[in-house]
């Protein structure tokens, strides 16, 4: 699939669409349920969706009602199932741990790229607990079976993912005993493991952290169904906060504004830049406003970098990324797309071990390739508010994967474009 975006004055109001952060491990505490949950403002992205197919493969009763999800769990099934995740790591790393403590053999697999991410580090610690796991080389697929896990003190690297962290959180509610996660290392993306243990404790979950998240205390409890609704999805807003930025006027709703999602930073970040950003009840505001270049560090929110990088495009004088190293782990290697993006569409770009940095000004446009990464994708479609030519983005089908609604919502603001194939 292939869009060409033309340059837009983009204006108006739109809904976000739900967290898929909040959603996925709001179905996955479900599945450990005895009962009946209703979520609520549910929209759909592929992500997301996996984590559903997942829940009724494993035996839960799904039902839609519009934005309303109703999921009935009683018996789960003990028969040998395949969950095939897509590209969604989070849903594949989450149910992982899931897998262990339900019923039955599970084969976890997923797309070839997704198979290439790292999760020994998940693996390890869910053996250390007692979990029975057959793979090559710790990767997927992995073949998991129904294990009681033990509990007690079990050592975690969450150098490459905070991921790793939200799986042991859910799945040792079910241990056998108190389980204590330590963290090798200061853990990057510090607001999942908190969503991790908010879902949780809406479960009654009971999952107590110290300070510095350096370690996690995990008591065995009997997760409640819960009526529950979801929050709008800040990364997916951000790409339309961003479009107002440089090219118009734009208000997105259903955000709420003391939400623990690392990119609330955007607001920060556009404020920063020099933008205009009005905050009432759940909406965000932002006006067109000339952008000065900043410093920012992405570590805690790494899925923001490249919408950043087109901040910085547009912006006054150099903006620079750091706390890039995961960067190279997602998607795509987002490192060289970042690059990739920027130089396509005439942005200077230098890229050092542990940094990036724009030279903005004038973006000329061109042809982008999104290297099968959505948020490279999304952003290069709105890098095209305000570029000299249009930007025609290769492989954009991929943006399914987190944001199904934005051509729709693009479209409503505003935006010009055409799909070809």
């Amino acid at each position: 699939m292939q869009v060409v975006f033309q340059k837009s004055q983009v204006a108006g109001v739109i809904n976000a669409p739900a967290s898929k952060s909040f959603a996925q491990r709001v179905f996955a505490c479900a599945l450990l349920t005895k009962g009946v949950s209703v979520i609520e403002r549910y929209t759909p992205c592929d992500d997301s969706e996996r984590a559903l197919e997942a829940l009724t493969k494993m035996g839960a009763i799904v039902e839609r009602q519009n934005e309303r999800v109703v999921i009935s769990v009683d018996r789960l099934t003990e028969s040998e199932k395949t969950l095939n995740f897509g590209a969604s790591a989070t849903s594949m790393r989450i149910f992982t741990g899931v897998a262990c403590v339900t019923p039955g053999i599970k084969v976890i697999t997923g797309d070839p790229q997704l198979l290439k991410r790292p999760n020994k580090p998940l693996i390890q610690a869910l053996k250390q607990l007692g979990a029975k796991i057959e793979c090559e080389n710790d990767h997927p697929p992995l073949t998991i079976y129904s294990s009681e896990l033990h509990g007690g003190v079990v050592s975690l690297d969450v150098s490459i993912s905070s991921q790793f962290s939200s799986a042991l959180m859910i799945c040792t509610t079910k241990a056998k005993g108190e389980t204590l996660i330590q963290h090798t290392n200061i853990p990057s993306s510090k607001g999942y493991i908190l969503i991790t243990q908010e879902v949780l404790k809406l479960f009654g979950g009971k999952v107590y952290l110290d300070k510095d998240l350096k370690n996690i205390s995990v008591i065995p409890s009997e997760l409640k169904p819960v009526n529950y609704a979801l929050e709008g999805d800040y990364s997916s807003a951000a790409y339309l906060l961003a479009a107002g930025a440089i090219s118009g006027e734009v208000e997105v709703r259903n955000l709420n504004a003391k939400s623990l999602q690392p990119d609330r930073f955007i607001i920060e970040a556009l404020r920063a830049m020099g933008c205009r950003v009005y905050i009432g009840g759940e909406s965000v505001r932002v006006s067109q406003t000339t952008l000065e270049g900043y410093e920012f560090d992405v570590d805690e929110c790494p899925d923001l970098a490249p919408i950043l990088s087109v901040l910085g495009a547009y912006a006054k004088g150099r903006t620079k990324l750091t706390g890039i190293t995961r960067l190279r782990y997602k998607e795509s290697d987002r490192v060289s797309s970042i690059k990739q993006m920027l130089e396509s569409i005439g942005v200077h770009v230098n890229v050092k071990d542990e940094s990036i940095e724009i030279l903005g000004g004038e973006v000329r446009g061109g042809v982008v390739h999104s290297n099968n990464d959505h948020r490279i994708a999304l952003a290069a479609a709105v890098a095209s508010c305000a570029s000299k030519n249009p930007i025609q983005v290769i492989a954009f089908e991929c943006y399914t994967k987190s944001y199904p609604q934005f051509l729709e919502h693009f479209s409503k603001l505003g935006a010009k474009f055409s799909i070809k194939g």
